[in-house]
């Protein structure tokens, strides 16, 4: 079982985590939590429901900047508003906790 920590998330993020029942990371997270964290381009293909969003999430949430109303820093595009609504649930809490927003 590797946890989030292990994976180099900070405490603020891992303890959001854990308070959601996330605690230990997918294959598909601990695979590329540490390079998405670190900077580095990579493409996951893994299946439906195997973590994938959580996994871009957390480093886009990390690195993320603050920007001013009406001038994003960050966009994750989806092909359908359901996939859209699903992603911002998973990135919300993690925003939240790190003085950033999600907007749908």
């Amino acid at each position: 079982m590797t946890t989030f920590a292990q994976l180099g998330v900070p405490r603020v993020l891992d303890e959001t985590l854990v308070r959601d029942g996330i605690t230990a990371a997918f294959p598909i997270q601990a695979a590329a939590l540490p390079d998405a964290i670190a900077g580095r381009d990579l493409c996951g293909r893994a299946p439906t429901g195997s973590g994938k969003t959580l996994a871009f999430s957390i480093p886009l949430v990390l690195r993320a900047t603050r920007s001013a109303p009406g001038h994003p820093s960050a966009l994750v595009l989806v092909p359908t508003r359901e996939l859209a609504v699903q992603v911002a649930a998973v990135l919300r809490p993690l925003a939240d906790v790190s003085a950033r927003s999600v907007a749908t």
